[in-house]
C-alpha cells in the first residue's frame, strides 16, 4: 500500500509540476499577486469564436508570460499573466485565449484527468502484481509519468492549438507569439526546443510546430 502511495505522489508531482509552481507561488515564497480583469474585447472574441461565457479573467501578476484555463465548459474560469498582456498585441493575444477556451471547449481538464487516472490504474496494477518495493515504485512513477506527458500533449495540447489557430484572424499573430515567447528574459531548462528536460517534462507543444501550423493555414 505504501509503494502505491508513494507511486501515486511521485506521478502527479511529475506531471503536473508546471501547474503545482504556478499555484503554490500564489500562497509560498515571493507570493504572486492576482486580480480580476474585466476586458470586453476577451469576452467578445471568446463568445464570438468558442460559444463560451467566460465567468471571469484572474490576472497574475506575473513576470513570466502564459494562460491557463480552469473549469469546464458549464464553468469557464481564465488565468492570464499581466506580462502577457502587456507584451502581446491583439493578434498575438487571440491566439492565446482562443488556445485556453478550447481546452474548455474540448472537455480537455476531463479528459487529461482520464488520462492521468488511466496511467494511475496501469501503475497500480504494475505495483500490485509484481509486489514492486518503493524503488521500484518510484521508478514506475518516473517511467508512466513521462509517457503520460507524451500523451498530453499530443492528445490535448496539440488539439488545442489545432483549435486555436484555425479560428484566429490573423495566423501572423501565433507567429510572433511563439517568437516572443521563445525570446523571452525568463531562460530555463525549458526554453530550447533541443532540449531533452523540454521533451520528457513540458506538456506544450514546441514553439517551431505552432509557427508551422500557423504557414500552413496562412497559406491555404
Amino acid at each position: 500500500m505504501i509503494s502505491i502511495i508513494i507511486f501515486v505522489i511521485f506521478f502527479l508531482a511529475i506531471v503536473n509540476w508546471s501547474q503545482i509552481i504556478s499555484f503554490s507561488s500564489l500562497f509560498v515564497g515571493p507570493k504572486i499577486k492576482t486580480s480580476t480583469v474585466k476586458d470586453e474585447w476577451i469576452n467578445k472574441i471568446v463568445r464570438k469564436k468558442t460559444g463560451l461565457k467566460l465567468l471571469d479573467i484572474t490576472l497574475f501578476h506575473d513576470k513570466k508570460m502564459y494562460g491557463m484555463m480552469a473549469g469546464l465548459p458549464f464553468w469557464p474560469k481564465m488565468i492570464l499573466t499581466d506580462s502577457l498582456l502587456k507584451n502581446f498585441n491583439k493578434d498575438e493575444l487571440e491566439w492565446v485565449i482562443l488556445h485556453e477556451a478550447g481546452h474548455c471547449v474540448l472537455w480537455h481538464n476531463l479528459k487529461a484527468f482520464l488520462v492521468e487516472l488511466s496511467f494511475i490504474t496501469l501503475g497500480t496494477l504494475i505495483i500490485y502484481f509484481y509486489e514492486l518495493n518503493l524503488f521500484g515504485a518510484i521508478l514506475s512513477a518516473i517511467i508512466l509519468s513521462l509517457l503520460c506527458i507524451q500523451a498530453i500533449r499530443w492528445l490535448i495540447e496539440y488539439q488545442a492549438d489545432r483549435f486555436s489557430i484555425e479560428r484566429v484572424d490573423n495566423p501572423r499573430g501565433v507567429i510572433t507569439a511563439q517568437e516572443k515567447i521563445r525570446n523571452a528574459k525568463h531562460k530555463n531548462l525549458f526554453s530550447s526546443e533541443k532540449s531533452l528536460g523540454r521533451f520528457l517534462l513540458h506538456w506544450n507543444i514546441y514553439p517551431s510546430k505552432r509557427i508551422e501550423m500557423a504557414r500552413n493555414l496562412s497559406s491555404n
